[in-house]
C-alpha cells in the first residue's frame, strides 16, 4: 500500500527541515516550499494527499493558499499548523477549507494523528483551543460581518495595499521597502485601517484581512 503524499509550506527553513524530520517515517514527504505561492505550485506538480502549512507566510498567507488550492485541487487536505491561538482565526481556517489546526507546540505524534484524521474526512482542532472541539469554534453574526465589509469598503487603496502586505507576513519595514514609502507612513496607514476595521490588534488585523480577501 502506498504511503501518504505529503508537502510542507512554512517560510522557516529550520521548522522545515524538522517537520520533515519528524513525518518522514510514517509519510513520504514530497516537498518543502517557503511561501503561498509556491504551495500551489508544487501542488500541481507533486500533487500531494495532505499540505501541511503555516499561515502566516509571504507571497501568499496560507489560508488565501488555501481558498485557491480548493479550486485546482479540491481532493487535496490541508492541516494548518500555526502559533496562533487565536479562535476566531483557526475558525476562519475550517470555514475557508481546513480539516485540521494544530498549533506549533504541537507533539510529533498528534500531528501524524491529525494527518490520519483529516485523510478520513474528520476534523482535528489542536487541544489548547476551545478544547479541540471545531463546534465550539466562535461564528461570527451577520451584522459584524456586514460592519466589517462596510469598515473595509472605507479603507483607501493605499490602506488595502499596505494591509494586504502585513497580512501576507511582511513586517513594517519591509512592506516600506516594497512600497517606496517610510516606515512611518506605513504605520500610519496600518493604524488608520485598524480604526476603520475596529481592530485591536495586529493580530486581529491580520485576521479581519484574511476573513474579507485583503490578504
Amino acid at each position: 500500500m502506498s504511503r501518504l503524499r505529503v508537502l510542507l509550506a512554512d517560510d522557516h527553513t529550520l521548522l522545515l527541515e524538522a517537520f520533515k524530520g519528524l513525518l518522514a517515517p510514517h509519510f513520504d514527504v514530497v516537498g518543502a516550499v517557503g511561501d503561498g505561492q509556491a504551495l500551489l505550485e508544487a501542488a500541481e506538480e507533486l500533487r500531494p494527499d495532505v499540505v501541511i502549512a503555516d499561515i502566516s507566510m509571504p507571497r501568499l498567507n496560507g489560508i488565501e493558499a488555501l481558498r485557491a488550492l480548493r479550486k485546482s485541487r479540491p481532493g487535496t487536505r490541508v492541516v494548518f499548523l500555526t502559533v496562533n491561538e487565536e479562535p476566531e482565526t483557526a475558525a476562519e481556517a475550517f470555514r475557508s477549507g481546513a480539516l485540521g489546526y494544530l498549533l506549533k507546540n504541537a507533539t510529533g505524534m498528534e500531528l501524524v494523528e491529525a494527518v490520519h484524521a483529516v485523510m478520513r474526512g474528520r476534523r482535528y482542532l489542536s487541544r489548547a483551543i476551545a478544547g479541540g472541539d471545531p463546534e465550539s469554534l466562535p461564528i461570527p453574526a451577520a451584522h459584524e460581518l456586514a460592519g466589517e465589509v462596510d469598515a473595509v469598503e472605507r479603507m483607501s487603496e493605499r490602506e488595502r495595499e499596505v494591509v494586504r502586505l502585513i497580512a501576507s507576513g511582511l513586517s513594517m519595514p519591509m512592506v516600506a521597502e516594497q512600497l517606496g514609502i517610510t516606515a512611518r507612513t506605513v504605520a500610519f496607514h496600518k493604524y488608520r485601517a485598524m480604526e476603520k476595521l475596529g481592530a485591536k490588534s495586529h493580530t486581529q488585523l491580520v485576521r479581519l484581512a484574511i476573513r474579507h480577501h485583503l490578504g
